[in-house]
């Protein structure tokens, strides 16, 4: 008791340095001169809030410190803010509020936390509100109708978002700012180990972010915000908590958010459990279905989630510090293998297993591939305003994630992945020089990562990096400019490995009316349509200095309407996977070469690695908006120029594992022999070209209706090629209804045939989405309930995603109802 009394006292005494004691209050109207009621009131470098009454009426007693800064936020309207300098005297000060035609939300992901509308590059925030809506077992799925966002979609039961045609290695994934962790970024089975059950806000960053976030973020960030840590003081305890049921997978999801506090300690809580059967969609999964495949149903795509977070903080009007904790367990089926792999086995041992299944627990789940996943992570955050003289604000974030999962097939453990890492950061934010304000800071990251079994494809390794960034604002009039730099140094470790590859060339079908003619010729075929490679390497450390700079401008030309343009060249260190991958890739059905390796077009690896550059990428952002009034837009243009552009070919060439060997050379006579084997993809380097645009635009078409149409296309080349996976062209609509606690909506996307495709790349036909959803609120006892219900897919369409690996195998959800309550308190 007394070591927890003497570590409060010192946090306090860190934190708490007063120094006047002035009462500040006002009144925030809008322009027609009525009450803006529940608008946020913030004083900078403080963790003071207030929250304006009916009349629109805020107070702040007791304010300890001589310079304030005021700052309004209300989603409805533009963020209105007033420096009032050095005081030491009570202060009356009224705000109005220009009305905004969006959802005027901060951007925590941005180094200096503007407004949707005040950032200079592309930002799309999603708000709890909407997010509940939207919200999907996935963060892809969740997010793929953003505009310039859609999804690697690996059957329902994971996907990650895909920001203008960039995934993996290049779009960042953060919790509260900090990297997830996982193994998501390595291969698109994998599932985002973040949740959104208890997310505040969504902030997608479209376009390159490298100077906060690194080389993985070149392509974009997607930030998940919680309330793990609270930062701010809660008098007594506030939460919510949901339960819904999905007739698609016949679905059940329970959870609940719970925040308490008395003084300086904060508490949270929260945790969800989800659980799904197969899904079901329009027709066979694959295009080409086997005659014993089930129709209506999408095998190993159940999953089982349990997840729970528990947070507790000091907060003090200086500032404070705060630890999270989080578990999770996941368990979920890998979609496009579970029918497969049936077929390697013998009748006998097909029906033992079925046999011994029960109808209760599950029986499709011991079927195929299922991933097990153990997430356990712990993170901490502080904040200290004012803490030396030039600084208005020091912060500092960590977390140290273990996560490790196990690939399971028909029941026996299989390749197991894990991966240690740490994440810290530090930013110091300085007082107003000549107009300019910013934040500098320092940051570590380093993971350890390993895979052990057969689907180990990438050797154990370390990445570490460290890095130094800096972001600066100064506004001139009308016009907020902004520049920012990154200097970093990454360094990948792998353990020596020996990589073998059986290559089959795509012309032995050619030969299959020879297979038969006995047993030496049969020897004489393999040798000449086999070539069996096994090469040990000792890898050598792996080190890049990336440096990144940008600098753009926000110009508000007419009230309400301004333009924003960002000119940015970033470079970005390949990842361990694209570096040293080299095996069989059992989540795209592929066999995987990385960079280091020297390949010929026969598949022959040589013994010596090759160099690797760094991926350098220019890129010119320039946006349009229109945000007062009862119709507003947001418009972004962008071009993409990348050098030594890190991208995977096919090679024609088809890799035999050790068993599809032995298959093949002692039973020859089998007819699927010729259908064994995986392509083979090898990464290189080349330089790519990718432009585009996304839209949306709004129109209250009464008090009550709105019509909002959004629309993207990109277009990527490498070379004379095109990239693959690229998105199609989409254009979509939303009729949406609110008035006295209703709301519905119903609205369309439709997706445009992608024909433009890489070399072995198949084209896809596009299709049309329609959903609706529509709810109620209401108070009772002290609590607010909504009652929801959705729809998806109501014209039941079967839809398959280009961005997908598993399009050819597994199409999107059929039709879908959505039923559940609410509870707010």
């Amino acid at each position: 008791m007394k070591m927890r009394s003497l570590l409060s006292l010192s946090i306090a005494g860190l934190l708490s340095a007063p120094v006047y004691a002035t009462t500040v209050t006002g009144k925030v109207t809008d322009t027609a001169g009525q009450p803006v009621a529940g608008a946020e009131v913030k004083i900078e470098g403080s963790r003071r809030v207030a929250y304006t009454d009916v009349n629109g009426v805020y107070r702040f007693d007791d304010v300890k410190q001589p310079h304030i800064h005021l700052h309004v936020y209300s989603s409805n309207y533009i963020h209105g803010d007033n420096d009032l300098g050095d005081v030491n005297a009570d202060q009356n000060v009224d705000f109005i509020l220009q009305p905004a035609s969006v959802e005027n939300i901060v951007v925590t992901a941005n180094a200096l936390q503007s407004s949707v509308l005040e950032s200079v590059t592309p930002v799309t925030v999603i708000g709890a509100e909407k997010l509940r809506k939207i919200e999907a077992p996935t963060l892809g799925e969740t997010l793929k109708n953003a505009p310039g966002v859609h999804s690697t979609y690996f059957g329902p039961v994971s996907s990650s978002p895909v920001i203008r045609g960039n995934d993996g290695p290049r779009v960042k994934i953060v919790q509260n700012g900090l990297d997830v962790s996982d193994v998501s970024r390595v291969g698109p089975d994998h599932n985002v180990a973040t949740t959104l059950s208890s997310a505040t806000q969504v902030e997608v960053l479209r376009g390159p972010a490298t100077l906060q976030y690194g080389s993985g973020a070149i392509g974009g960030v997607v930030n998940v915000v919680d309330k793990r840590i609270p930062q701010y003081q809660v008098d007594g305890v506030e939460g919510e908590a949901e339960t819904s049921y999905s007739t698609v997978n016949d679905g059940s999801y329970t959870r609940a958010d719970v925040t308490g506090g008395s003084g300086n300690i904060v508490w949270h809580v929260d945790g969800f459990y989800r659980d799904t059967d197969n899904a079901d969609i329009p027709g066979f999964a694959s295009i080409e279905p086997d005659e014993d495949e089930p129709n209506g149903e999408l095998e190993s795509s159940a999953m089982e989630t349990r997840n729970i977070v528990a947070g507790l903080s000091y907060v003090a009007e200086e500032g404070y510090f705060g630890f999270a904790v989080e578990q999770l367990d996941n368990e979920y089926g890998v979609p496009g293998h579970s029918h497969g792999h049936e077929e390697e086995h013998d009748e006998d041992e097909h029906d033992e297993l079925d046999g011994d299944h029960d109808e209760d627990d599950h029986d499709h789940e011991e079927e195929g591939v299922l991933l097990d996943v153990d997430m356990t992570r712990y993170q901490a955050a502080g904040e200290w305003h004012s803490p030396f003289e030039g600084l208005t604000n020091l912060k500092f974030a960590a977390a140290y994630t273990d996560y490790e999962h196990a690939e399971i097939e028909d029941g026996e453990p299989g390749t197991v992945f894990t991966n240690e890492s740490s994440d810290i950061r530090l930013s110091a934010y300085h007082e107003e020089v000549n107009g300019w304000h910013g934040v500098f800071g320092l940051q570590f990251n380093h993971s350890d990562y390993n895979a052990v079994g057969e689907e180990a494809f990438t050797p154990a390794n370390t990445t570490s990096s460290y890095a130094l960034y800096v972001v600066e604002q100064k506004k001139v009039g009308d016009v907020t400019f902004e520049l920012g730099g990154r200097l970093e140094r990454t360094t990948l470790d792998a353990e020596a490995s020996e990589v073998e590859l059986d290559v089959l060339h795509e012309e032995h079908d050619e030969h299959e009316d020879e297979e038969h003619e006995g047993e030496e010729h049969d020897e004489e075929h393999e040798d000449e349509e086999h070539e069996e490679h096994a090469v040990a390497f000792n890898f050598p450390d792996y080190d890049f200095t990336s440096l990144s700079l940008s600098a753009g401008a926000n110009w508000e030309y007419q009230e309400g309407h301004s333009i924003a343009v960002t000119l940015s060249r970033s470079e970005r260190a390949p990842s361990q996977q694209e570096l040293f991958s080299a095996g069989q890739h059992l989540a795209t059905q592929s066999y995987e070469v990385g960079l280091v390796f020297d390949m010929d077009e026969e598949g022959h690896i040589e013994e010596d690695l090759r160099s690797v550059n760094e991926e350098v990428s220019t890129n010119l952002d320039i946006t349009f908006r229109k945000f007062t009034g009862s119709w507003g837009y947001s418009a972004s243009f962008f071009y993409n120029q990348a050098d030594d552009y890190i991208f995977q070919s096919s090679t024609g060439l088809l890799a035999l594992s050790e068993h599809e060997h032995e298959e093949e050379h002692d039973e020859l006579e089998e007819e699927h022999s010729d259908e064994e084997g995986t392509p083979v993809y090898y990464f290189q380097q080349a330089d790519a070209d990718i432009w585009g645009f996304e839209a949306e635009t709004y129109v209250d078409l009464t008090d009550t209706l709105r019509l909002t149409v959004f629309g993207d296309y990109i277009r990527a080349e490498v070379e004379d090629d095109n990239l693959p996976r690229t998105p199609p062209m989409r254009f979509g609509s939303e009729l949406s209804y609110v008035n006295n606690g209703l709301s519905a909506d119903v609205g369309f996307t439709w997706y445009d045939d992608q024909d433009k495709v890489a070399s072995f790349e198949t084209s896809t036909d596009g299709y049309t989405l329609v959903n609706a959803s529509v709810q109620y609120e209401f108070g009772s006892q002290g609590i607010d309930w909504v009652v929801f219900a959705r729809a998806e897919n109501l014209t039941d369409e079967e839809a398959r995603v280009h961005t997908s690996f598993l399009k050819d195998q597994a199409p999107l959800p059929g039709r879908n109802f959505t039923m559940g309550v609410r509870a707010l308190f």
